[in-house]
């Protein structure tokens, strides 16, 4: 099935658009980074006069730990709703698949009675490139049977078809259907042409769209030099990263021993003890506080005590496609930000000027920058 150009949809009667995000691995309103990129690149449309629905196919929460409580509302200007009726995960397998069976069969019959209304212009999905998933694949081959653009988002390194037959990897393709991407780094933006090409497609428009932030949601104290906090804003799926600033730190506390860093996100406590005494049960070690996932104000106050933010990438596939929201936060709150020289950072940043950079993997290297900042 090949992807439908935009000149040959049919025309609206009127000028207003309407998009619908279309996400399944994370939550809305409430939530990290893609959350945040969705409500940032939403509000962008709602303020140019367009309408914006945001669909999350899959509960996002888990009891007693709920962010986001509401299955449907509005939020900047967006409505969004939780196709699956409820945004908590259920304890029980068997309900945990009828949920997620729900959830996509509301999507379609949402997908569907938009379009008919002619309330359904474009769909940016937000599936997750990482893996092939049945579903997100057939959603977009109903929307090409909708005659409904498609653009896919690409800020993680994407997976790509094996070695199979031509015509058959050309269909398993990431972009196979889709009418646009937007890339959050050049890399991607690149790896997008690239797969365009392999797939026997013509060309694919991409806009490169880097990192977001809202530069009015914070408010700059002014700097503490004598401060000696130090936050690192974890994600889940890196405690490399976390283990590495922790290798880093021992060097820092020989020299600063009052120094102390403060942990938020999801993550898991190092497993075991290191040579510069961090344990691995969170809050053993005075000098770390793992505060966990905290409110946004909250984060964005802890953010503002902060001498230095940290955020290491390494030398990896995985770390030259991304470019983390966190950045921009960590800028925007004009705190010292430390990191290294992989991908997208050492397009925007200059080390010394607008961040401290090290090489990618070198621990001494990376403390000595913490130190410096």
């Amino acid at each position: 099935m090949r992807a439908t150009h935009a000149s040959e949809y049919p025309t609206r009667p009127s000028d207003e658009l309407h998009v619908v995000f279309l996400v399944r691995s994370f939550g809305f309103p409430n939530g990290l980074a893609n959350t945040n990129r969705v409500r940032l690149l939403g509000r962008a449309l709602v303020e140019q006069g367009a309408t914006v629905h945001v669909l999350c196919t899959r509960v996002s929460e888990l009891p007693g730990r709920v962010r986001n409580a509401a299955a449907r509302g509005t939020a900047d200007g967006i409505s969004f709703e939780y196709t699956t009726g409820t945004t908590v995960r259920s304890a029980s397998f068997a309900a945990r698949r009828l949920r997620e069976a729900r959830g996509y069969g509301g999507a379609i019959r949402r997908l569907v009675a938009l379009r008919r209304r002619r309330r359904l212009d474009c769909v940016y999905l937000w599936s997750g490139a990482r893996s092939w998933r049945i579903a997100p694949w057939l959603l977009v081959k109903l929307l090409n049977t909708l005659r409904v653009p498609v653009i896919i988002e690409l800020n993680e390194h994407p997976w790509r078809a094996p070695r199979l037959p031509a015509v058959l990897g050309a269909r398993l393709s990431l972009l196979h259907g889709v009418s646009g991407a937007v890339a959050i780094s050049a890399y991607l933006a690149a790896w997008a042409s690239r797969e365009a090409k392999d797939a026997r497609r013509g060309p694919l428009p991409i806009l490169e769209v880097p990192i977001l932030v809202d530069a009015g949601e914070q408010h700059p104290t002014e700097y503490n030099a004598a401060s000696e906090h130090l936050i690192y804003a974890a994600s889940p799926g890196y405690d490399a990263a976390l283990a590495f600033i922790l290798e880093a730190m021992g060097s820092v506390w020989r020299r600063h021993p009052n120094c102390k860093l403060v942990v938020t996100g999801g993550t898991r406590a190092p497993s075991s003890t290191s040579d510069s005494g961090n344990s691995s049960s969170p809050g053993a070690d005075p000098r770390i506080e793992y505060v966990g996932y905290v409110a946004r104000d909250t984060y964005l106050q802890l953010l503002a005590q902060a001498r230095a933010a940290l955020i290491p990438l390494f030398a990896d596939q995985r770390s030259e496609a991304r470019f983390p929201t966190k950045i921009g936060e960590y800028l925007a709150a004009a705190r010292p930000v430390v990191t290294t020289h992989v991908g997208e950072l050492d397009r925007y940043l200059e080390d010394g000027e607008t961040a401290y950079l090290s090489e990618p993997g070198d621990a001494a290297a990376y403390a000595a920058q913490i130190a410096a900042a």
